[in-house]
């Protein structure tokens, strides 16, 4: 079974809409089997949240839960969604609580789910993030009444479809895009997906793709979470930790909940987002090939393949007391940057005869192949630099001049 951040990359499972209507606007049964579940707890944010809220379809039912009063009065002021219900639920559980305990007796009246909650940032310098964040969440959910149907028609037009969830986070702190991010919280999510018997490949080295619990779904995509009959009691208790508790377990597992009951996932986003994301992307990528380069020589995500073998050259030169870079190229010099970062030095760069154009790099002596015989004897290691095909021709140099023991940066012939 293949996980689900492969599946998403491979079915490209990415969706980009317009704020303006892209396909059929839905039919009335379909918008009265909708429903979306919205936490509010911050009374200050209310008025902000219920912009989005406004402007959803009149057709699809409107839940606005909070255990603050303060906040339930706010959203019934600003709300004008004509079809919307207020409930007060208790102050445990925040979002999640709403979702699995006080909707639960709503859930089977409705086919696809919209869920969505308030976020505030209590750290001054990750408030840009979490504005960020906060537009990413409600504008990639509930852009505008057109974007809603747009969503809907997708879900219509892919019956294999399961969630949809916002992307990623992107910002100055935010590190989802750049690493695995379960944090501590693999082994809860794993106990969780036993005591739920889910098939799904749960996997540490792939990120979970969700990372909170902001999404759209078919109901029977999550059918195994209701069934655990959760009570407020099954959530800890304020103030909530930060991380390891049962509440982000369950913010990680929705997508493989879904994959149990057959549905793939993937992520929504407005065209606006999108453009943005990617604007932010580049200038971030080209700062850190910047940075990359100044430091390593590394210039291009062809060049980071170099990264992929750096512990099996370690290995290697560690076994050797002399050893040399065959092939004074780019990866050549990467190389021997990266293992004088760990303090070690070849004992020279070799090149093929009749290759040789200058005699050192980066302040290390180059020797043609003959030059070096005598090394070959001495049990000297090689480490071939080159990729394919180059390096099948390097190769038979080495051993026509008697180098057997030597090991090869690339394995692969790409």
């Amino acid at each position: 079974m293949e996980n689900i951040y492969d599946i998403r990359k491979q079915k490209q499972l990415q969706f980009i809409f317009p704020d303006q209507l892209s396909a059929s606007v839905p039919s009335w049964g379909l918008l009265r089997s909708c429903a979306v579940v919205v936490n509010l707890y911050y009374a200050e944010k209310a008025a902000w949240y219920c912009t989005y809220l406004n402007l959803l379809p009149e057709e699809i039912v409107l839940y606005i839960f909070s255990s603050n009063r303060k906040t339930l009065e706010q959203a019934r002021k600003h709300c004008t969604h004509r079809n919307t219900i207020f409930l007060e639920k208790e102050n445990r559980g925040r979002d999640l609580s709403a979702f699995l305990v006080a909707f639960r007796p709503y859930l089977t009246k409705y086919r696809l789910v919209c869920f969505l909650h308030d976020k505030k940032e209590h750290n001054l310098m990750g408030k840009k993030d979490a504005d960020i964040w906060n537009e990413n969440l409600w504008g990639n959910m509930i852009g505008t009444e057109k974007y809603v149907y747009n969503i809907l028609g997708c879900f219509e037009e892919n019956p294999g479809l399961g969630m949809l969830f916002p992307p990623e986070p992107l910002g100055e702190h935010k590190i989802a895009w750049y690493r695995v991010s379960w944090g501590n919280n693999f082994p809860e999510c794993v106990r969780l997906a036993q005591r739920m018997d889910l098939s799904a490949d749960i996997s540490s080295t792939k990120p979970p793709i969700t990372l909170g619990s902001v999404f759209w779904t078919r109901t029977e995509a999550l059918a195994k979470l209701f069934e655990m009959d959760w009570q407020y009691e099954d959530f800890p208790e304020e103030p909530m930790p930060l991380d390891y508790t049962i509440s982000h377990a369950i913010e990680r597992i929705f997508g493989y909940v879904a994959q149990d009951a057959g549905y793939d996932v993937g992520t929504v986003m407005t065209e606006r987002y999108a453009s943005w994301s990617l604007l932010f992307l580049q200038d971030y990528v080209r700062k850190m090939f910047y940075e990359l380069s100044r430091r390593t020589g590394v210039e291009s995500f062809h060049h980071m393949r170099i990264f992929d073998a750096e512990d099996r050259v370690w290995d290697y030169v560690r076994t050797h007391k002399k050893f040399y870079l065959y092939g004074a190229g780019k990866f050549g010099i990467i190389l021997l940057k990266l293992l004088r970062e760990k303090k070690v030095e070849p004992a020279g760069f070799l090149v093929t005869d009749g290759r040789k154009t200058q005699e050192q790099a980066e302040g290390l002596k180059i020797y043609e192949l003959t030059e070096a015989r005598h090394a070959a004897a001495e049990g000297a290691g090689i480490v071939l630099t080159a990729y394919w095909p180059l390096r099948d021709e390097m190769i038979r140099e080495l051993e026509k001049n008697g180098f057997v023991d030597f090991i090869t940066l690339f394995d692969d012939r790409e």
